[in-house]
């Protein structure tokens, strides 16, 4: 048996009561979350002429470069591209579409080589060739990759009519520790005239482009305006500048959760936050100094010696860490070094004076590493 339902034949009819509040109902619906995030974009604190950040962006221009480019335009913040001189040759047309939205953009060499390793010669060549690149656009500031510099590159710097530019705030977004660090490092340490150094190039960008919805919003509200420096007269603040954080090509992942004295292990997922997982044992290494002594007092150049290898050898890294905690980059090998062997020349006058530590880590299979730490006291006054 089949039930058939009578269906009418005649509009529904709809008082005129009913009729304003379907329309009602349907404004609501298709514009109120805009309107609701439209005020949410503009509920921020009036800028305050004292609360400046400077935003920076090296190894670019790539893919992600104009994803950060519109979200800097929708909240009408200006940032400085720190750019390498290659990659900015393979696409002219974005250094312009950069320069023409009121951003700097600074000189980070051609070839991204770390400065302190190479001879005056490829120094100037590689400032120049990306000086060339830039032409006028050229703000006349130079970063050194890494970081990295020594009495020769400062002095080499300035000789070719360039201001050294560095950092205070260093998330650490090449690592890809998730969005949400990276943001929640650079919003807890913002400060008036503040230097944040992030990356638009050398590898998977998205941590920082996501990173950056969350740090331009949050930092607008607590009144931070967001400028340009090295553009229109404006140079890099004059102040103490933090030391450079590990290349990017070298160092293992590294997570918010303390690794054990020795070994350690970390996995960054690829979009958000960390996933720690432990890793296998393995096959020990050495990692040991031969010079300077543990407790050395050291000033001038001194040559660090060690002995850095591993069955599954991948890189070496060597950093100083301050007695403040904060870290930087001294030098890497992709050598290891099975005996005593000079790993650099520290130039310790770049450094300030205080009990600070040497640390050696061996970077082997599976981003996993050995470390020893050396305390050392630095006396150049």
């Amino acid at each position: 048996m089949h039930i058939l339902t009578a269906i009418p034949t005649q509009p529904i009819a709809i008082s005129r009561n009913s009729a304003w509040l379907v329309a009602i109902i349907l404004f609501v619906c298709i514009f109120w979350p805009e309107a609701v995030a439209s005020a949410e974009e503009t509920n921020q604190a009036a800028p305050s002429p004292d609360k400046v950040l400077y935003l920076t962006f090296d190894d670019g221009p790539s893919d992600y470069t104009q994803e950060i480019l519109d979200l800097l335009a929708r909240y009408d913040a200006k940032a400085t591209f720190f750019v390498i001189g290659r990659a900015a040759a393979s696409q002219p047309e974005l250094i312009e579409i950069i320069f023409a939205a009121g951003h700097g953009l600074g000189n980070h060499t051609y070839n991204h080589p770390s400065l302190p390793s190479v001879s005056r010669e490829r120094m100037v060549d590689e400032v120049a060739k990306t000086a060339a690149v830039l032409g006028d656009r050229d703000g006349g500031c130079l970063r050194p990759p890494y970081g990295a510099r020594n009495a020769a590159v400062v002095k080499n710097t300035e000789q070719l009519g360039y201001q050294l530019a560095l950092w205070t705030i260093d998330p650490r977004d090449w690592a890809r520790p998730g969005a949400r660090v990276i943001a929640n490092h650079v919003i807890t340490h913002a400060h008036p005239d503040g230097v944040v150094v992030m990356h638009d190039g050398g590898g998977n960008r998205a941590q920082t482009v996501a990173a950056l919805r969350i740090i331009l919003p949050a930092l607008a509200k607590q009144g931070y305006r967001f400028a340009a420096m090295c553009r229109d007269g404006v140079a890099p603040p004059l102040q103490k500048q933090a030391p450079p954080p590990m290349p990017p090509s070298s160092a293992p992942i590294l997570t918010t959760s303390a690794p054990s004295a020795n070994k350690g292990s970390a996995n960054a997922s690829a979009t958000d936050d960390v996933a720690v997982e432990e890793a296998p044992p393995a096959p020990l290494g050495v990692v040991s100094f031969t010079s300077p002594k543990a407790g050395a007092t050291v000033r001038g150049v001194v040559a660090v010696t060690a002995v850095a290898t591993h069955p599954t050898f991948r890189k070496w890294q060597l950093d100083l860490i301050l007695d403040g905690g904060s870290d930087t980059f001294l030098a890497l090998g992709e050598a290891p070094a099975d005996e005593p062997t000079e790993l650099v020349r520290w130039d310790t006058a770049l450094y300030p004076d205080g009990e600070h530590q040497l640390r050696l880590r061996v970077v082997y299979e599976g981003m996993n590493y050995d470390e020893i730490l050396l305390p050392v006291t630095v006396a150049n006054q």
